[in-house]
């Protein structure tokens, strides 16, 4: 009778207990995260394209949002565990946008916030950039795929593959693998509040988080580029 009891008691304790990621428990999961900090616009729109597009993705554990509404002094990516309600935030950079003369469309101002994510047409109709979404932060939905080793990214604060390739899974972010944005570190990203440097498109985190956001993230989480403004 006692151990009837025990187990009564432990099952009603686990009852409480955040269960991760399905379809029943939506809102349970979207409350969880809200409550831990994550905004719910993004969460919101992220939860409803792993609904609907969930089979385009091998690694279901995982969300990633970069908000960038937000400013770069704030820690505005959020990986986000669905298995155990965890919640991870690292500061990331965003894309310059910087044509062929070195002007910064993407963040003209450098006060932290993303202004654009597309050149004009008549800066790519007079050859100031490659393409319109050059150097740019591109807004939407990826898919973090495979990774590999980078000489370029690599600054010897983790052994092996030290960045990600993203695919894209809609119109905004189709180009992103052919023109290389890739998930990397950087030097000019630092894991402390102030306005971090701006990449060439790419999302950009800190010297020394990439071991800890690596191995969770890759092999086909979601990513989800929050860009309002764009």
């Amino acid at each position: 009778m006692k151990n009837l009891i025990l187990i009564t008691f432990l099952f009603s304790l686990n009852s409480f207990a955040f269960d991760g990621y399905d379809i029943e428990g939506r809102e349970e999961t979207i409350n969880h995260f809200v409550a831990e900090g994550v905004p719910e616009t993004p969460l919101v729109e992220a939860m409803d394209f792993f609904v609907r597009k969930g089979h385009l993705l091998d690694n279901k554990r995982y969300i990633t949002i970069g908000d960038f509404s937000q400013s770069s002094k704030e820690k505005r990516l959020y990986i986000l565990d669905l298995d155990s309600g965890e919640l991870q935030r690292e500061y990331v950079a965003h894309g310059s946008g910087r044509n062929r003369v070195g002007y910064p469309n993407g963040d003209r101002d450098h006060d932290g916030y993303l202004n654009k994510c597309k050149h004009s047409k008549f800066s790519r109709r007079i050859r100031l950039v490659k393409h319109r979404r050059y150097g740019m932060t591109r807004p939407g939905f990826m898919r973090v795929d495979d990774t590999y080793f980078s000489s370029k990214f690599n600054y010897n604060s983790m052994e092996g593959h030290n960045a990600i390739r993203l695919t894209g899974l809609e119109s905004s972010t189709s180009d992103v693998r052919r023109n290389a944005v890739v998930f990397h570190e950087a030097s000019y990203v630092k894991d402390y509040s102030k306005i971090q440097g701006r990449t060439l498109g790419c999302p950009a985190i800190a010297v020394g988080t990439m071991k800890n956001v690596l191995p969770k993230i890759k092999g086909g989480s979601l990513y989800y580029s929050y860009a309002p403004q764009c």
